[in-house]
């Protein structure tokens, strides 16, 4: 391996572990954090609608709480696949409507399906990390290792981590006071609490339902 080749696996190592540094390793990675070309916290209402068309939104009862929710089917064919992508409501909610759930699921009703926009061809409904419908538990462990919880016909993941907030931000001047720091942060920069769950939902052992989901808005 050529110098060059060992220090950019230095380097990757290093990236590494201060990221598991900062998060305690316990973060939803990234590669499961995308659907369709739209990223958990990343994208928002405009952007949803940019990238994947104009559907229908509508607010909903989410059992846990009020959730803003857009809409997208598999163009043509008989597939039943439902693409719902929704923003936290209530007070941790963004003014933009910030994306905090990838809700796929691979048998919905056809009400659930009304008046939602078709997706382009070219639109994959799988993760970066390859998560998608239809793969066997086994697969899925391979993928998001062993879960947190194991229900009748699911598997629970649950990750709780800690992201320092940007330099610069309005986030980071509200919070970046010394009041602040040491009555919230432990005298340290201030940082958001992370909290996030992937669901897989199985019948006959295939996933039927994964739904993803991500807040970073609990400061302090």
């Amino acid at each position: 391996m050529t110098r060059s080749g060992v220090f950019a696996l230095a380097l990757m190592a290093l990236c590494t572990a201060q990221l598991e540094a900062q998060s305690g390793g316990k973060d939803l990675p990234p590669g499961f954090r995308s659907v369709a070309g739209v990223t958990l916290n990343r994208d928002s209402a405009v952007t949803i609608r940019a990238k994947l068309g104009a559907t229908r939104e509508r607010r909903i009862d989410a059992g846990h709480g009020f959730y803003y929710s857009w809409c997208y089917v598999p163009a043509g064919g008989p597939s039943r696949a439902l693409l719902e992508l929704m923003s936290d409501a209530g007070d941790m909610g963004t003014p933009g409507h910030a994306l905090n759930v990838i809700r796929l699921r691979t048998d919905a009703p056809a009400g659930d399906r009304s008046a939602c926009a078709p997706l382009a061809d070219s639109v994959g409904l799988s993760t970066p990390a390859g998560l998608r419908l239809g793969l066997a538990s086994a697969q899925i462990r391979e993928l998001l290792g062993r879960p947190t919880r194991r229900g009748a016909d699911s598997l629970v993941y649950d990750f709780d981590a800690k992201e320092f907030l940007s330099p610069g931000s309005p986030a980071y001047e509200i919070w970046n006071t010394l009041e602040s720091r040491e009555s919230c942060f432990d005298a340290g920069p201030p940082f958001a609490n992370v909290e996030a769950t992937a669901i897989v939902v199985l019948r006959d052992d295939r996933a039927v339902e994964i739904r993803l989901e991500r807040n970073d808005q609990s400061v302090c």
